[in-house]
């Protein structure tokens, strides 16, 4: 929907200076700071961005929080849950839209090209204009565990037929893991004590290890390991993300484990926003 007051001008194949010069001179047309942006962000930053940018009172009681002097980190917390990503703006002595979108299409453009950006906020305070821009963190729904279960064991499957190397070490092809149910709740109880208590740590906030938490739960092991992770909102970015790194990709690499549960947790407002929870087990 145009802005209210916007002028609509007939497209062109513009580039360059001329394509700049369209867009201040349509800026100016426009009645708010966010035409501007996305004007900005569309035609100069990112010929390929098709979705505009939406304002919300969250981010704009964000960008007020920002002009009244706390950092980016700390205003965000006010949002019922953490973005994926965030970029914010100070601009300075710019009243209309033009000089706005100016400076946005000669300075942002890095930020502003990404893709994920969805919603904005503003503030202005005299000759101070404030603006923050988030990409939201997209996560799964617990209902889909069975389904990122499958898509996670399938990874570690793939990785584990063809041997992969580990940081300094490579590791020969191993046999294919099965998923277990009672390892996936294990590890569910784990991400959901992490999401609670909003840290990232192997040791449960009852003091148990790993391996207590398998022993408890009656599934009988010979040997257990463990990898977590938070903040990855998708099955494809945390399996890559854990055979990235050494010690976790020796875990999924180990060719004495056999079973291997997996699970994850929401918790918008912390941190993280998502915890996941990889158990590898050796039945006796």
């Amino acid at each position: 929907m145009p802005e209210r007051g916007c002028r609509r001008g007939r497209s062109r194949r513009l580039t360059g200076t001329a394509l700049l010069a369209l867009l201040l001179a349509s800026a100016t047309a426009c009645g708010s700071p966010l035409a501007a942006v996305n004007q900005a962000r569309r035609l100069v930053c990112g010929t390929g961005l098709r979705n505009d940018l939406h304002e919300t009172r969250a981010l704009d009681a964000v960008a007020a929080r920002l002009a009244r002097g706390e950092s980016l980190h700390t205003a965000l917390g006010l949002l019922s849950a953490r973005p994926a990503s965030a970029t914010s703006m100070h601009l300075v002595g710019l009243y209309d839209d033009r000089a706005i979108a100016s400076a946005v299409g000669g300075r942002f453009c890095r930020d502003l090209a990404d893709p994920g950006l969805r919603e904005i906020g503003v503030a202005q305070t005299g000759r101070d204009l404030w603006i923050v821009i988030i990409a939201p963190l997209l996560t799964p729904v617990p209902a889909d565990q069975p389904v990122i279960a499958r898509e996670v064991l399938a990874r570690v499957n793939d990785a584990r037929a063809m041997g992969h190397r580990c940081g300094g070490r490579s590791y020969p092809p191993a046999a294919p893991l099965q998923l277990s149910g009672r390892l996936s709740r294990v590890a569910l109880e784990h991400s959901t004590d992490m999401a609670q208590g909003g840290s990232l740590e192997h040791q449960g906030r009852d003091g148990s290890s790993p391996a207590d938490r398998v022993r408890r739960s009656g599934y009988g092991a010979q040997l257990v390991g463990e990898n977590i992770a938070g903040g990855v909102p998708t099955a494809a970015e945390v399996a890559d993300g854990w055979l990235a790194s050494s010690a976790h990709c020796a875990n999924i690499m180990d060719r004495r484990f056999t079973e291997m549960g997996l699970a994850f947790a929401l918790a918008p407002s912390s941190p993280l926003g998502i915890y996941w929870t990889q158990l590898f087990a050796l039945p006796r």
